[in-house]
C-alpha cells in the first residue's frame, strides 16, 4: 500500500487514543517510514511542540494550516566549510 501524504506537507493530527500524551493539531511529515505488512507509518512533528513521533496513516488527515515564516526559517540550515 503506497504512501498517500508527502514529506512536508501539514496534516492534521488526531489525539492518541487513551493512555496517551500525544496531543491533537496540524503536524509535518518529517518523512514516510517503509513497511511490508501492516499499517503505514508515518514520523511526524507537532508545529505546537518539537517532539518527533511515528503515526499510523489513519490518524493523519489534510489540514489548511501553514507553516508560520519563523518555523520555515528555522528548517532551512547552512552547511559550514572550512578551508585551511
Amino acid at each position: 500500500m503506497p504512501h498517500i501524504y508527502t514529506v512536508g506537507q501539514i496534516l492534521e493530527l488526531r489525539s492518541a487514543p487513551r493512555h496517551s500524551n500525544r496531543p491533537s493539531g496540524p503536524c509535518e511529515v518529517l518523512s514516510c517510514l517503509p513497511h511490508d505488512k501492516g499499517p503505514v507509518l508515518y514520523r511526524v512533528q507537532s508545529l505546537n511542540e518539537r517532539n518527533e513521533r511515528v503515526v499510523e496513516e489513519v490518524d493523519l488527515t489534510p489540514s489548511s494550516a501553514t507553516k508560520s515564516a519563523a518555523a520555515m526559517a528555522e528548517s532551512r540550515f547552512s552547511i559550514a566549510v572550512n578551508r585551511r
